[in-house]
């Protein structure tokens, strides 16, 4: 039954400190009382980018009442915005007021991606009063230091500094400046500057990092930039690892895409949940993974395009993603009937389609592939060899694809590498054309055996897809910064802990590398192909290798790499499959 829906702007909620947050309220305009889905962001309640997530006049239609929350310091809402520092409490409250509205059946749910995600873990783990479900998408909470501060001890530059840059900046200075149109228009006219110098590239060359400071919005100067001069497992690392370090006794959907940056995190908070599930301590989670990125959810990229129903917009046959919310939501906030969606729901490319699932599965077998002397990849490690380059830190590699989200030119997703692999500080190891299909599932690894002229380097794998026609495609990829690699033993996840140690130059060691995770099905005729290289910029923060970060340093060296292979110093990629035949769910 649709009804009619009432919209009140700047609904207003005090905070037990005075603090007032504003809210846009979607209801309907019947009788009665009704669940409540809440979202808090930093962005703008009424961007209209939230719609094509969560559509909120539909849903409230559809009988629910949908509250968009803007965080304290943001936009309509009161106070000063650190990011995370007051979204536990903040959020907290909110639920318990939005569950007691005259109009609420004070039951409620929280929805919503990014920084949306990150408010409802940090809420849910006040326990307020009325909060029912969970349905976080994209979600950067949990492990700051693989992917959403730092890659294997390295600077997720890309992305923190356009995040500084765009989604926050510009708010920040119209708030500074507000009553003051003479000063606003001269802070408005230095980031138009540093904005073009971000859409050229020439922001992210700058060095050192720090100097973009003279020409920087407040929050990128006193947030952002000194974050890059941090270490890995400092202090801004666990203030945003807390939120999902136990399970909540919540329902939750999860929403995750293989090129997003926030991948391992989604991954964790969905095991986390399950594993909960078999102490009967929380409902059983529900999961999509799709083929998306931070910000495309479309399935289409600028080298790649996946099959119709990659879309969010009509997800396999079951709808878009704001309809699969509202039917989820309606199961477990107003024991409507079982959803027709499976637990987990997963895309796999190459076969472009989805594969169905009771729980998301561990990988079949691992299967490991040498680094082989004339540029193979082989089953077996073969002969010793070696393969070697320079990295020259004035000339990185550019960032290609992948899990990126950047200012400018560079897009992220499934992008062709036939540029990157025609450099000559660029390794490529590729298997014959293979002779059947190959599902690779899960998480990716690489160890490479390797020394360095440096004191500290960089390493960088990346895994690719090579059609018949000879396209490379990355798939994933991962980095280890050189003198963080105690940190990243094992099996190739970062953790924080050992303090940095420097390369002893030409002295070999041992590399473990977590390229995160994928689902890809290689057909008969394509090929595997590995990369190595030393670089992937804007994405990271070049390695000068020196021992000193970008941030604080304009004086490089030249590295010359050597890459171990064989024998003794076996460099490989190891590589999940899954065996079987599909279960491609039907609506």
């Amino acid at each position: 039954m649709k009804r009619q829906v009432l919209i009140e702007a700047d609904v207003e909620m005090r905070l037990s400190d005075g603090a007032v947050l504003r809210s846009t309220v979607y209801r309907p305009d019947a009788p009665g009382r009704f669940p409540v889905l809440l979202t808090r962001t930093p962005y703008g309640r009424d961007l209209a980018v939230n719609s094509a997530y969560l559509n909120p006049a539909t849903v409230a239609a559809g009988g629910f009442i949908v509250i968009l929350q803007d965080v304290r310091g943001r936009h309509g809402s009161d106070g000063t915005f650190t990011p995370a520092e007051h979204e536990a409490d903040d959020g907290a409250e909110t639920v318990e007021w939005a569950a007691n509205l005259p109009y609420s059946s004070g039951r409620v749910g929280m929805w919503g991606r990014s920084y949306f995600a990150e408010t409802q873990w940090r809420a849910a783990r006040r326990r307020p009063q009325g909060l029912a479900a969970l349905a976080p998408g994209i979600c950067a909470a949990g492990n700051a230091d693989n992917g959403a501060l730092f890659r294997g001890g390295a600077f997720e530059l890309g992305t923190r500094l356009s995040w500084g840059q765009g989604s926050i900046g510009l708010e920040e200075i119209r708030r500074e400046c507000e009553g003051d149109p003479a000063r606003l228009a001269r802070e408005l006219d230095i980031w138009n500057e540093l904005d073009a110098r971000f859409a050229d590239g020439s922001a992210y060359a700058t060095l050192p990092l720090n100097e973009l400071k003279s020409q920087a919005n407040g929050f990128l100067q006193s947030v952002i930039l000194p974050s890059a001069s941090e270490d890995p497992g400092g202090e801004l690392s666990r203030a945003w690892d807390w939120p999902v370090r136990e399970p909540v006794p919540l329902p939750t959907l999860h929403i995750g895409g293989w090129f997003d940056i926030f991948l391992p995190n989604t991954l964790a908070q969905y095991r986390t949940q399950l594993e909960a599930s078999g102490r009967n301590a929380a409902p059983r989670p529900r999961l999509i993974l799709g083929p998306w990125s931070h910000t495309n959810f479309t399935g289409i990229f600028p080298d790649v395009a996946f099959g119709a129903t990659a879309s969010s917009a009509a997800v396999n046959g079951l709808g878009d993603l704001s309809s699969i919310h509202a039917r989820w939501f309606e199961h477990v906030l107003n024991e409507g009937p079982e959803p027709e969606m499976p637990d987990v729901l997963v895309y796999f490319m190459g076969e472009n389609r989805w594969r169905a699932f009771d729980e998301l599965p561990e990988p079949d077998s691992r299967l490991d592939l040498f680094l082989g002397r004339h540029g193979s990849l082989q089953a077996s490690p073969g002969i010793s060899g070696a393969e070697e380059y320079s990295y020259d830190p004035l000339d990185p590699v550019p960032t290609t694809g992948g899990a990126t989200m950047h200012l400018g030119a560079d897009l992220a997703g499934p992008a062709e590498q036939g540029a990157v692999e025609s450099r000559d500080d660029v390794l490529v190891f590729s298997t014959s054309p293979l002779e059947e299909p190959l599902t690779v599932f899960g998480e990716v690894t690489a160890t490479l055996f390797a020394n360095s002229s440096a004191v500290d380097t960089d390493f960088v794998v990346r895994l690719c897809r090579v059609t018949p026609d000879g396209r490379s495609i990355g798939l994933a990829d991962g980095i280890v910064r050189a003198s963080w690699r105690d940190a990243c033993a094992g099996d190739g996840v970062f953790r924080a802990g050992p303090p940095p140690r420097p390369l002893v130059p030409g002295q070999p060691e041992e590399f473990s590398i977590s390229l995160w995770s994928t689902a890809c099905t290689f057909q008969a005729g394509d090929s595997i192909r590995i990369q190595v290289t030393s670089s992937c910029h804007p994405r990271w923060d070049r390695n000068l290798n020196t021992g000193v970060r970008a941030a604080d340093s304009s004086v490089p060296v030249v590295a010359r790499q050597r890459i171990m292979l064989g024998g003794d110093t076996p460099s490989r990629i190891s590589l999940g499959t899954l065996s079987g035949g599909p279960l491609t769910h039907r609506p």
